[in-house]
């Protein structure tokens, strides 16, 4: 799909911040917070790849001067928390790309040039089900096929625990398919079998492997509940790409028509917002090279969009037949919304047969691998394979779209409290963007109509929760959530239900915490600009009030 680049490109610039870690005394504040980090951030200075461990040893040493009272305390305090860096951003901001170009560096020795094992682990593979020894979680994870005596494993895991030349990279642990890491864990032993959480928690608090450099990925929400324990205090968000790396990446991308499509963002500016998320940009940029992209304006819209390209294209013709595609597509959004109830992201043959999935839309909607029981030897036509959608974002929009559409008004109202959870933020984004009639039209064109359950009733259900959600929050002296509110009237995009919401009730007074990206900002300007009154804005930065 369209997300995928189909094409080898020289990297560009994402820039990267560093962020003030919430201590121990605010942490049940900022657990109430939709927005972690938005009060939290130190500056806009860039940090590179290669000053993260840097950065984290003076942050460990300015925490020891304050906390210990003695040297060995010190010692101690700084061996703990210069070792782990935790690095967040928003769905599709480039957290896996970031993580596997420092792979990559130390590979060619610019990162951590004296490592002498890496692992790379995608979360979402992890089975947290199976207890294992700490080898057998680092090597069936890293997808290595190793068959060691017991003698050489104890003797190997001996070494990496004394071995400062270790570095463990953890993807996408918000893709976790377990909630546990909020709790605290018991002690694992060094050649015990424990569960992959304990393991990991016991890896994050360096008590396993002491001496070893671990980076941990997460979108916000999932990094600031994990326990204060094991909970990295350097953390660094992805902020994204800036106007050099957009027009760099667009001239790669479109060649000589990127001027034109420029043109395009620069008269669409909340589009143009979006486009900091390399995601966003790809995706936005190939509809733009399409006439009938132009009046693209959110990114619901853009992936009904590039869904409805592909879905017509010589790729999946010929492979499904044309009266079966909208029914397989039902399918296919359905095993999205069960993946994601379940907490499940990576789906094998029993999944797809659950779902009836013909294999000819495993293969052209999937990124499929052999799973690592298979050996290395193993031809993927004989292997166990595994399959997860190309991107987490495009199995939120699917799940969307089922709820949307295909789910009982009764199921859907059951699901209010699952809703509120910052697990499903995204997908509700989304399917408050399937509420515009615009959007409803272009997925009835895939989708069965015939199939369409109760969408009216759930479109005024979600209107009525967005009214209910501002009017428990109003009073607050300072709304987060509102920012989330604007972020779902932009995605509608229907200036009838934006007028509707500030008249029934919308304060004058808008008291919002200065928002931390462009999307933010691009939902604030969308909401105001779409109000008949005039509103008076206080921004709060660093506890700070602005007035506008």
């Amino acid at each position: 799909m369209s997300i995928q680049l189909d094409r080898n490109i020289e990297a560009v610039r994402l820039e990267m911040s560093d962020v003030r870690q919430p201590i121990d005394d605010e942490w049940q504040e900022e657990m109430k917070r939709r927005y972690y980090l938005s009060s939290n951030r130190l500056n806009n200075s860039s940090v590179t790849i290669g000053q993260l461990f840097d950065k984290a040893l003076e942050k460990a040493q300015r925490g020891a001067e304050v906390k210990c009272s003695t040297e060995a305390a010190k010692a101690e305090y700084i061996r703990r928390h210069a070792n782990i860096v935790g690095v967040v951003g928003p769905p599709g901001v480039g957290k896996t790309t970031l993580s596997k170009m420092m792979v990559n560096k130390i590979l060619k020795h610019e990162f951590l040039p004296d490592t002498e094992f890496s692992f790379f682990i995608n979360v979402k593979d992890i089975d947290f089900n199976t207890k294992m020894t700490l080898l057998e979680f680092l090597t069936t994870n890293s997808r290595v096929k190793v068959n060691y005596t017991e003698e050489e494993s104890k003797a190997l895991i001996t070494f990496l625990h004394n071995n400062p030349n270790v570095a463990i990279f953890f993807d996408g642990l918000d893709e976790a398919s377990t909630k546990k890491f909020a709790m605290i864990s018991r002690v694992c032993k060094l050649d015990g079998k424990s569960k992959p959480v304990d393991i990991m928690k016991n890896l994050f608090n360096l008590t396993l492997l002491p001496k070893a450099k671990i980076v941990v990925t997460s979108r916000p929400g999932t990094m600031y509940k994990l326990h204060p324990d094991y909970r990295p205090t350097s953390i660094f968000e992805v902020l994204g790409l800036l106007e050099e790396a957009k027009n760099n990446l667009g001239t790669q991308l479109c060649g000589e028509k990127y001027p034109a499509i420029k043109k395009i963002l620069d008269q669409q500016p909340n589009l143009a917002h979006l486009c900091y998320l390399p995601i966003n940009f790809i995706l936005i940029v190939f509809c733009l090279l399409s006439n009938e992209g132009s009046d693209i304006k959110t990114m619901t819209q853009v992936l009904i969009f590039s869904m409805t390209r592909f879905v017509e294209s010589s790729h999946l013709k010929g492979e499904v037949p044309l009266d079966k595609v909208g029914a397989e597509m039902v399918k296919l959004a359905r095993l999205a919304y069960k993946g994601l109830q379940q907490r499940k992201l990576v789906f094998e043959k029993s999944d797809f047969d659950d779902v009836e999935l013909a294999d000819e839309m495993v293969t052209n909607f999937f990124h499929t691998y052999v799973d690592k029981s298979s050996g290395l030897r193993m031809k993927i036509l004989e292997g166990n394979k595994r399959s997860y959608f190309t991107h987490l974002t495009w199995q939120e929009f699917y799940a969307a779209v089922y709820l949307m559409l295909f789910v009982s008004y009764r199921e859907f109202e059951q699901l209010k409290s699952t809703f509120k959870d910052t697990q499903w933020s995204v997908v509700v984004k989304f399917m408050f963007g399937i509420c515009n009639p615009h959007a409803y039209k272009q997925l009835k064109l895939i989708f069965p109509a015939n199939m369409i359950k109760d969408y009216e009733e759930k479109k005024k259900f979600l209107e009525s929760m967005m009214m209910e959600s501002l009017r428990s929050v109003r009073d607050l002296e300072q709304n987060e959530d509102l920012i989330q509110q604007f972020g779902w009237l932009y995605e509608y995009n229907d200036d009838e239900t934006a007028r509707k919401f500030e008249e029934d009730c919308l304060p004058v007074l808008l008291r919002l915490v200065v928002p931390k990206h462009l999307p933010e900002v691009g939902d604030i300007v969308y909401a105001l600009k779409s109000f008949t009154k005039p509103h008076m804005l206080v921004l709060f930065a660093f506890n700070t009030p602005m007035k506008f």
